[in-house]
């Protein structure tokens, strides 16, 4: 691209901002990135995935995300601190390696029946009524169910880790100053519920994750409580925030095209592109984040060490190479890769569960809830929330 003039300036703090926005996409007109007051935006695909690949760049934002938001030390910084996705080197290897085998697509594949029935059980609480309240019918509850199956959380205890993932997820938020007290609270009774959880397992092993976990800890790998308390908390958090929202966010976009929505039910077969689409289209994480670790300079743009870059993915999915004209949704179309699950060592551990999930739902779904639209208008959730998603989602179809 060559820049028609210097870069613009976005306000990301405002409560209106959107990254698929009309000022968004005039400032990726007039130049690769626009300045913000929290660091610089990347607004091309190809820089997009160019910063993705930048090995001086790391992952995570590590100690500076709480800094910004003025959080020194306490439980809150203390748990985001130990968050595998902010661990470098040997012990994020270690940690990963202990909970690969979880998630490999042998291990998946022998859950799908499981999801599969979990998604029909949900269906059935609002199917023949003809409309639902999709996140708390629906969303809010498949992948919480599919993750605490696989890590073994007994039903007595389900909701309250259902209400403390939820919470959880403000870590990855710039609200976390506003929401330090409900934080500190989740935090502590996750762990004191894992410590629990993780004494029984002792003397009562079974065939879940967090017998695993439990197993790694008496044994040659030495997992620390704390590492185990992280570890669980991650899962929880990653296992149902973002697929619940990118979940309701691709009903949403099927909503408003229902030619796409009648072409799944009659095609079940095009689940998994639809999945991948839906990502590309409307994605749970419209910003990814790097931090410049050490001073880098890249083209015209000099970063500080400390800074944080922010990564417009959901832009850089919609570039057609046609200005003013972004990619549609169209489920049978070929497409790049999308930037979602992240990038190398960091490649999200969940992936190919979070696409199982969904691409066992969708036709599900979309079988039993045909002729989809919405039923009201959708709230959703700041850009800068952590994952991005409806916080209601009001749904009409023809009853089932």
């Amino acid at each position: 691209m060559t820049p028609s003039s210097g870069p613009a300036t976005l306000d990301l703090l405002s409560p209106t901002f959107r990254v698929l926005s009309p000022e968004v996409h005039a400032a990726a007109a007039q130049h690769w990135y626009a300045r913000t007051a929290l660091g610089p935006a990347i607004l091309t695909s190809a820089d997009c995935v160019a910063f993705q690949n930048d090995r001086r760049l790391h992952h995570s934002g590590g100690t500076e995300h709480m800094l910004a938001q003025g959080i020194t030390d306490g439980p809150v910084a203390d748990m985001w601190a130990r968050l595998v996705l902010n661990i470098e080197g040997p012990d994020h290897h270690r940690l990963r390696r202990l909970v690969n085998p979880a998630f490999t697509p042998t291990a998946v594949d022998r859950l799908r029946e499981r999801i599969r029935a979990i998604a029909e059980d949900l269906i059935d609480g609002f199917a023949a009524d003809g409309r639902c309240e999709f996140m708390s019918q629906f969303s809010d509850l498949f992948p919480p169910r599919v993750m605490f199956h696989l890590l073994g959380i007994p039903e007595s205890l389900q909701p309250d880790f259902l209400r403390w993932g939820q919470d959880i997820a403000f870590l990855l938020s710039y609200d976390v100053a506003a929401n330090h007290d409900r934080l500190a609270v989740a935090i502590e009774g996750i762990c004191a519920a894992t410590d629990d959880l993780c004494a029984h397992r002792r003397s009562h092993p079974g065939e879940d994750l967090l017998s695993a976990l439990v197993a790694a800890r008496d044994g040659n790998d030495q997992l620390t409580e704390d590492e185990i308390r992280a570890m669980v908390t991650v899962l929880v958090l990653g296992g149902q925030d973002s697929t619940r929202n990118q979940i309701a966010l691709g009903l949403a976009t099927f909503a408003e095209h229902p030619d796409q929505w009648a072409l799944l039910r009659d095609k079940p077969e095009l689940a998994a592109a639809a999945v991948e689409e839906m990502i590309r289209y409307n994605p749970v994480d419209p910003i990814l984040w790097r931090i410049a670790p050490v001073d880098v300079d890249i083209r015209d743009l000099h970063i500080e060490a400390g800074t944080r870059i922010w990564l417009f993915a959901a832009l850089a999915q919609s570039e057609s190479g046609v200005p003013g004209q972004p990619l549609p949704f169209d489920i049978t179309a070929e497409r790049e890769p999308h930037l979602a699950f992240g990038h190398g060592t960091h490649y999200c551990l969940g992936a190919y569960l979070a696409r199982a999930e969904m691409v066992e739902a969708l036709p599900i779904l979309a079988r039993r809830m045909p002729d989809l639209a919405l039923d009201g208008d959708p709230v959703y959730r700041p850009e800068l929330s952590g994952f991005v998603g409806p916080v209601s989602l009001p749904l009409k179809f023809t009853p089932s």
